[in-house]
C-alpha cells in the first residue's frame, strides 16, 4: 500500500482534572508528516506527545481541530478505519499464542484466507529477522525479540501509517541502540509514513527525518536534528536537546559579548549593553593548560572519563561550565583542581532570540 501524508490542523485535547479543573493536554497543534517520512514527537513527560499520537490513532477524540490521513478527514473515525499500525510501549503480545499466531492475529480478524496469512506472516518475520521463531512462545523470547514480534504484527497488514509510542523504553541501553537502528532500517525499506514518540533526545536524533519538540501541550520548534541542536529557538529546546551551557552575557560592541569577565568575539545584532543568552554546547569549549601566553580562566571541579570522551565541570567565577573533550592527544587528562585556560569555538555557538 502506498504511503500517505498526515495533517493535524489546530488540534486540541482537554481533560477534566479534579484539582485544576479543565486542562489542555494538547493545545492548537498544527503539523504535517510527508509521505514516507519518519517524524518524531519529542518532549518530557506530560508535554502532550502521546496524547497527540493517540488522537492520530483514533484512541482519543480531539475537542477542536481536524486530522487528515491521505487527504481523508479521520478526525472522528474509528481506529480500525484509519489504516494504521500501532506499536505500544509494552508490546501487548498474547502470552498464550506463538510468535506466528501473534503476528497472524490481526490478519485472521480481517478474514484473510489461510495461504494469504501464511505468506504475509512468513515474509514479515523474515523482514524483522525472526524467520525461524514461528513456534516460539513470548516467554521464550528476549526483550528485543519480543519487540521485533510487536513490530512484525504492526506492519504485517501493510498499514498506510505506522505509529510508535515509546517502543524502546523497556529495553536496556545497548539493546535500545540496536532496536532503534532496526526500526529505522525497516521503515526506510518499507517506506511507510511513521510518527514516533519518545522522551529520549538521542533516540529522536538517531532515527528521525524531522523532529517536533513539544512542551506543555504546544509545539515549540520543529526541524531536522542538526537544526534543533545547533539553532534552538528557545532555552527549553536548548536544554532539552543534548547537554548545554546557557551563558548570560552583555553586548560590549557590535562584535563582542562579555560573559563572566571573558570577552568573546560574537556578533549578536543587539545594541551595546543588551543582555543576551548564548548556547554553548560542551564540545564547543576547549581546555588548555594555563601559561603566561594562555592564562588560567577557570578551574576543574569534576572529571568524568567516558571512554571516547572526558567530561569536565569547570568553574569560571560564579559559573560552572560543562566541557566535553577527546583527550587522546594528551598524555595526562586535566586534574581536578587544576587551573585551565578556555578556548570557545564561537562560530558554532548560538545566540537565543
Amino acid at each position: 500500500m502506498a504511503p500517505v501524508d498526515i495533517v493535524l490542523d489546530r488540534v486540541s485535547k482537554r481533560f477534566d482534572h479534579t484539582v485544576k479543573g479543565q486542562v489542555y493536554a494538547v493545545r492548537d497543534v498544527s503539523l504535517s508528516v510527508a509521505q514516507g517520512e519518519l517524524l518524531t514527537l519529542l518532549g518530557p513527560s506530560g508535554c502532550g506527545k502521546s496524547t497527540t499520537l493517540r488522537m492520530i490513532a483514533g484512541f482519543e477524540d480531539p475537542d477542536d481541530g481536524a486530522i487528515l490521513i491521505g487527504g481523508r478527514d479521520v478526525t472522528h473515525a474509528l481506529p480500525n478505519k484509519r489504516g494504521i499500525g500501532f506499536m505500544f510501549q509494552n508490546y501487548a503480545l498474547f502470552p498464550h499464542l506463538s510468535v506466528f499466531e501473534n503476528v497472524a492475529y490481526g490478519l485472521k480478524v480481517q478474514g484473510r484466507d489461510g495461504p494469504s496469512v501464511q505468506r504475509a506472516v512468513t515474509d514479515v518475520l523474515e523482514l524483522v529477522g525472526l524467520s525461524k521463531y514461528e513456534r516460539q512462545q513470548p516467554h521464550q523470547l528476549s526483550g528485543g525479540e519480543q519487540q521485533r514480534v510487536a513490530l512484525a504484527r504492526a506492519v504485517v497488514f501493510e498499514p498506510q501509517v505506522l505509529l510508535f509510542d515509546e517502543p524502546l523504553s523497556n529495553l536496556d541501553a545497548k539493546l535500545r541502540v540496536e532496536m532503534r537502528e532496526q526500526i529505522r532500517s525497516l521503515q526506510r525499506r518499507v517506506g511507510i509514513t511513521t510518527v514516533y514518540v519518545t522522551h529520549d533526545q538521542e533516540e529522536a536524533m538517531a532515527i528521525s527525518d524531522r523532529i517536533v519538540v513539544m512542551d506543555r501541550g504546544v509545539v515549540v520548534q520543529q526541524g531536522v536534528a542538526r537544526e534543533l541542536y545547533y539553532r534552538p529557538a528557545t532555552e527549553f529546546v536548548a536544554r532539552f536537546i543534548g547537554r548545554t551551557n546557557i551563558l548570560a552575557g552583555t553586548v560590549t560592541s557590535a562584535g563582542e559579548v562579555e560573559v563572566g569577565g571573558l570577552r568573546l568575539p560574537i556578533a549578536t545584532g543587539r545594541a551595546v549593553g543588551a543582555a543576551v543568552q548564548i548556547v554553548a554546547r560542551p564540545e564547543m569549549i576547549e581546555l588548555r593548560d594555563g601559561s603566561a601566553e594562555s592564562p588560567a580562566d577557570g578551574r576543574v571541579v569534576t572529571r568524568t572519563f567516558l571512554g571516547e570522551k572526558t567530561d569536565y565541570l569547570v568553574s569560571v567565577g560564579a559559573t560552572n561550565l560543562q566541557v566535553s573533550m577527546t583527550d587522546h592527544h594528551r598524555r595526562q587528562p586535566f586534574e581536578v583542581g587544576q587551573p585551565v585556560g578556555l578556548r570557545f569555538h564561537v562560530d558554532a555557538m548560538h545566540v537565543l532570540a
